[in-house]
């Protein structure tokens, strides 16, 4: 399970998703977005994020979205290194959510392709990249309430990888933390 959700891709989902909350069934949103995130931790390693990028996102009208985009944020490290993460690429919930009352869990099947995340030195190689498509499975704690069923995360699993993704459950800090660590 990716157990470390990268701050300023996290951030960039949640422009995107908060631009499109309250939309009409089969409505389309565009959404450009820049910010600066505060000090935060990324891999355990202080600094800040500035991000930008464009979302489109359709709520398709059947319980389920399409979502596509790009998005780039360069960290900066307290110690001036920094690494840039690109993305970009669609990303569609196959299904309505899955409600097991009984069971009192929410499952929600979402395939990604595209350039699902690129890190790279800043102004300088690539460190990694997660491209091609798969497909997570997550289950969530149901919240008794069918509009907003999904409560906390229970499991994340891969269904289907097609293409390179040496750290896609990991959140790639396996190889950020020896860059921004370095001398």
């Amino acid at each position: 399970m990716r157990t470390k959700l990268l701050p300023l891709a996290s951030a960039a989902v949640l422009a995107c998703v908060t631009a499109a909350t309250g939309l009409a069934a089969g409505s389309t949103v565009v959404t450009h977005f820049s910010f600066t995130t505060p000090r935060h931790q990324l891999c355990g390693i202080w600094g800040t994020a500035v991000v930008h990028g464009t979302s489109v996102f359709r709520d398709t009208g059947n319980g389920t979205y399409f979502m596509s985009g790009t998005f780039v944020g360069v960290f900066t490290a307290d110690n001036g290194r920094s690494t840039t993460l690109t993305g970009a690429g669609p990303q569609k919930q196959t299904s309505p959510a899955v409600i097991d009352e009984q069971a009192g869990t929410v499952t929600i099947t979402t395939t990604y392709g595209g350039l699902f995340e690129k890190f790279s030195i800043t102004g300088g190689p690539t460190l990694s990249i997660d491209a091609g498509s798969f497909t997570l499975v997550d289950v969530f704690k149901y919240t008794g309430d069918p509009n907003n069923p999904a409560g906390d995360s229970i499991s994340e699993t891969v269904s289907r990888l097609d293409g390179p993704h040496p750290d896609l459950l990991t959140g790639g800090c396996e190889v950020l933390v020896p860059y921004l660590q370095g001398p």
